[in-house]
């Protein structure tokens, strides 16, 4: 491949979908030779336009917005005059997404020798199995690993926080973990994941460890105050939250984009250096988390796995319960309900 030749990776949703989309593009910017340039200027996490990402981490072989050649030849065609917008901004034109992030938008990972100057990937998610095919030469040693290896061999070999985000990992880490320390994720607002399933694990850990420290990261303020009313042991980081059941990438009120990209990053390395962790893998924050683990595989408990379990009902209940300000109120309500320490 021309060594001109660039892959364009655009940044759409939160930043578990970011990561991994990205993981998938330095994968498919490795076996095509192109340069690769990871974009995230959209408003979710950058207040100005600039790309963020450079700020958050640090990535080997990067281009950068300088090394985009002046052409039309790019692909998918929907991004000709358009490569300065978001990926949400131009797939709606097409109508609703995300439908037309996966079709309009759609780059095919199975073809590695695109003729265009500029390819451009959005994905929600990590796309692996596309790449197969071409796991030969330099690339054999990935055709015996799992989707999932590759992914974390990925983020290990090339992707490392800024120093200063380290820092504040370490810092707190040092601060205020124990010795043994449990990891739990729960996202609960616009996705909600099996809340269930990883109390019953959490206390199953803690009749064996009742001294075990709870890091607990979330996007939900009174899910926080439930766990903390619930448990002794509980630590969070400091960090800004919406009203309850709105996402914190989404919410209107954030304080700060970017470093809300960071408060973020930094729950999620810190759930990745605990001893044990606790997650329901259909968020991709939480896989993430699970990829990036120090722990030992057996102590990396994903209580659900696969795709996102979407209710159409259950999404439209849950935004009606926003729009009434009863999310609130059910979630003060469920420690008081549901003994969540006999689960």
């Amino acid at each position: 491949m021309a060594d001109d030749k660039v892959l364009l990776v655009k940044g759409i949703a939160g930043l578990g979908n970011r990561i991994l989309c990205a993981l998938t593009g330095i994968l498919y910017a490795q076996m095509s030779g192109r340069k690769l340039l990871i974009d995230w200027s959209d408003a979710i996490y950058s207040p100005d336009g600039s790309n963020i990402f450079g700020r958050l981490f640090r990535i080997c072989s990067a281009a950068t917005i300088e090394d985009l050649p002046s052409t039309e030849s790019i692909y998918p065609d929907a991004w000709r005059g358009h490569l300065g917008e978001s990926a949400k901004d131009v797939a709606e034109r097409y109508g609703h997404i995300p439908t037309n992030v996966k079709s309009v938008l759609k780059l095919d990972l199975a073809k590695i020798d695109y003729r265009e100057d500029i390819v451009v990937l959005v994905l929600y998610t990590a796309e692996i199995g596309a790449l197969r095919r071409h796991f030969a030469g330099e690339m054999a040693a990935l055709a015996g690993m799992t989707d999932e290896a590759i992914l974390a061999k990925l983020l290990r070999e090339n992707v490392e926080l800024q120093p200063e985000i380290r820092q504040r990992v370490e810092n707190f880490k040092r601060e205020h973990f124990g010795a043994r320390t449990v990891g739990v994720h729960v996202r609960y607002t616009d996705y909600r994941v099996r809340l269930l399933p990883i109390i019953r694990k959490l206390n199953q850990l803690l009749r064996s460890e009742p001294e075990m420290r709870i890091f607990l990261a979330t996007d939900n303020i009174e899910l926080k105050r439930a766990f903390e009313k619930s448990y002794t042991n509980v630590v969070t980081t400091p960090h800004w939250y919406p009203e309850a059941g709105e996402p914190i990438h989404k919410a209107r009120g954030r304080p700060d984009r970017i470093e809300s990209a960071i408060e973020s990053l930094i729950d999620l390395y810190l759930l990745a250096e605990c001893g044990e962790l606790i997650v329901d893998a259909t968020s991709s924050f939480a896989y993430v988390a699970s990829l990036l683990s120090q722990a030992r595989p057996e102590s990396v408990h994903r209580v659900v796995t696969g795709e996102k379990h979407w209710s159409k009902r259950g999404n439209e209940v849950w935004s009606l319960a926003r729009r009434w300000k009863l999310v609130s109120l059910s979630m003060r309500l469920f420690p008081r309900l549901v003994p969540i320490r006999k689960l």
